[in-house]
């Protein structure tokens, strides 16, 4: 088919009709969000520097009640498969990434993954930390915590924690050729809807940024990790599988999607 031409005169017309549409439709959602007929969609990017990376540690089989107990979340515990050629199993995934838009700076986020009301498996998270304060669906509000992320060539350095005495340190070289490494796609599909331990959840929408992700694998076992948090006693010491994004990730997020529909 034969292109057609764009005048610079349409150009320009097209692109005030653009502006000033969407403008409107912008001030429209905005007030159905006041009134509460609406959900607020935001941005929020996962940066590639340093790389987002995931920890991900298995629960320990005679420490899974306890675990359970412990975190005391409003659904229950569903094993996932995090990998292609995963089997399922309980996990607690450390994920330590930098992030603009609703949130900046660097985040530490451990979660675990639970069903939801038709059986799916979902991210919860039980504990956060991050480098400056920002919102968050538990008390609104996250104050300053301990958390750092850097990376310096290859060489990966981070930590969190509750303070420098009951943190996790970890230190790692993501190698120029680590080898690819594929979601599980229910890992993926647990993205859609992230709880934290109230019960409230924050819906998630993502492009290709996430479901085909540029994401490689890092060898556990060449990680230095020391682990003085709360969940030490209840995990293996190696994680399962460590990965890692080298491309940032772009989300729009509608935080606290289920708040009108939680009961007292």
């Amino acid at each position: 088919m034969k292109p057609v031409a764009v005048t610079k005169w349409k150009r320009r017309r097209l692109s005030a009709a653009k502006r000033f549409l969407y403008s409107q439709i912008l001030m429209k959602d905005a007030f159905m969000v006041a009134i509460g007929r609406g959900k607020p969609l935001v941005r929020f990017t996962v940066e590639n520097d340093p790389p987002s990376i995931y920890l991900n540690f298995a629960v320990r089989e005679d420490q899974l009640e306890a675990f359970e107990r412990h975190i005391a979340v409003p659904m229950p515990l569903a094993p996932i498969r995090c990998l292609e050629g995963d089997e399922p199993y309980h996990c607690l995934t450390l994920n330590m990434y930098r992030v603009s838009g609703l949130a900046t700076g660097i985040r530490a986020e451990w979660s675990t993954y639970v069903r939801d009301a038709d059986g799916v498996p979902r991210y919860i998270v039980v504990d956060a930390e991050c480098e400056k304060g920002t919102l968050d669906s538990v008390d609104g509000f996250t104050v300053k915590g301990h958390a750092g992320y850097t990376a310096d060539g290859e060489r990966l350095s981070l930590f969190a924690g509750a303070d420098a005495t009951r943190e996790l340190r970890c230190e790692v070289t993501l190698p120029a050729d680590a080898p690819p490494a594929t979601s599980a796609r229910e890992w993926v599909t647990a993205n859609d809807y992230i709880y934290w331990r109230n019960g409230v959840c924050d819906r998630t929408f993502y492009d290709a940024g996430l479901a085909d992700a540029a994401m490689v694998s890092i060898d556990p076992t060449t990680a230095t990790i020391t682990d003085g948090t709360q969940w030490a006693p209840f995990l293996d010491p190696v994680p399962r599988s460590m990965v890692a994004f080298t491309r940032s990730i772009e989300f729009a997020m509608s935080p606290w999607w289920n708040i009108d529909e939680l009961q007292t």
